[in-house]
């Protein structure tokens, strides 16, 4: 039996300082939810997740309620991440995945200066539990802001069947928590570098993947534009555009161009990139070189790559028709001479 896992995602606030609700199917109803208590130190009243402000070296406690609305007792599992930036130009919450990092210039990790009461919550049907989450605010005084998340999950259930397909519901919720020093927010100047460069297969597809790091303890707005050419030609081979890139404080993330399904070849080319916010703007350019066998490792990894067309027997038949063509004039031009 085929089987497939279908992930419902219920985001509380996706992006910073945009709430955004994913919406349900008709496959369940999503059977707990979560409310975060904004506390008296909360800046912006006006949105869902927590916006405080702490002075160096306060501790606090923050509180969410979660929300049983089933009929049956639910076992949630919460976990305090960082915030990071996913190759769409979204912030995140859901926790960094393996060998991902936070950019190297990043000085107060959210996971250092937090932690849970406990990890596991147990609610019975239709009743209520709170979370408490402390806050260290760093010693010293800190400039930007420090961004974080709750990331709350609960185990799939018994699978259902639905056309011979075995679904499995799993539902979270991830709850952004921006900390910030009174004064000191506006006072950092935002900036990016171009970290690393490399051709292959992405997610089963050819492309080129590249990172970028935000050495900047802010939230960058941008539009971000990359193109990738070969070596001394003026015509991208590829491109992508992403109007709305929005990039988490000290955030190490991925840009892909991908290739449209089109086979890697081997040779030097070079990658460029725009990227402009509200008040800046940064240019890249970084030459790489695809190697025989980094494109034959790729090819041979991606799905569903184009065909492309093989000219060389038409090129063949060309250069035949054109000796023949030579040959027939270099031998009407003979039997003229011999009749002069």
């Amino acid at each position: 039996m085929k089987s497939k896992i279908l992930v419902f995602i219920t985001l509380l606030i996706f992006l910073i300082p945009n709430v955004v609700l994913a919406n349900t199917t008709d496959s369940g109803v999503v059977p707990y939810s979560v409310q975060a208590n904004l506390p008296e130190n909360q800046i912006n009243d006006n949105v869902s997740y927590f916006d405080i402000e702490m002075e160096p070296g306060e501790s606090q406690d923050l509180e969410v309620t979660v929300y049983n609305s089933s009929n049956e007792e639910l076992e949630v599992n919460v976990n305090n991440t960082i915030a990071s930036t996913n190759s769409n130009g979204i912030i995140t919450y859901d926790g960094l995945e393996e060998g991902e990092e936070v950019h190297e210039s990043m000085k107060n990790k959210f996971t250092d200066i937090s932690s849970l009461d406990e990890s596991t919550v147990k609610i019975p049907a239709g009743e209520q539990k709170v979370v408490s989450l402390e806050v260290n605010a760093p010693d010293e005084s800190f400039d930007g802001v420090i961004l974080g998340g709750l990331y709350f999950t609960m185990e799939p259930g018994e699978s259902e069947e639905s056309e011979g397909v075995a679904i499995q519901n799993r539902y979270a919720y991830a709850l952004a928590v921006q900390i910030r020093e009174e004064g000191n927010e506006n006072v950092v100047e935002p900036d990016l570098e171009l970290i690393d460069v490399e051709a292959g297969a992405i997610n089963y597809r050819t492309g080129l993947s590249t990172t970028f790091g935000n050495l900047s303890p802010k939230i960058i707005n941008t539009s971000f534009e990359g193109s990738v050419y070969r070596e001394g030609e003026d015509e991208p081979l590829y491109q992508n555009m992403i109007e709305e890139f929005i990039i988490a404080p000290n955030a190490q993330f991925n840009f892909n161009v991908m290739y449209d399904n089109h086979a890697l070849e081997s040779g030097n080319y070079v990658f460029k990139a725009n990227v402009k916010s509200e008040d800046d703007e940064w240019n890249f350019e970084e030459e790489f070189e695809i190697t025989e066998e980094v494109a034959d490792e790729a090819n041979e990894e991606a799905v569903e790559l184009i065909e492309e067309a093989d000219n060389s027997l038409q090129i063949i038949l060309i250069i035949i028709g054109a000796a023949i063509l030579i040959i027939l004039i270099v031998i009407l031009l003979l039997m003229v001479r011999k009749r002069k």
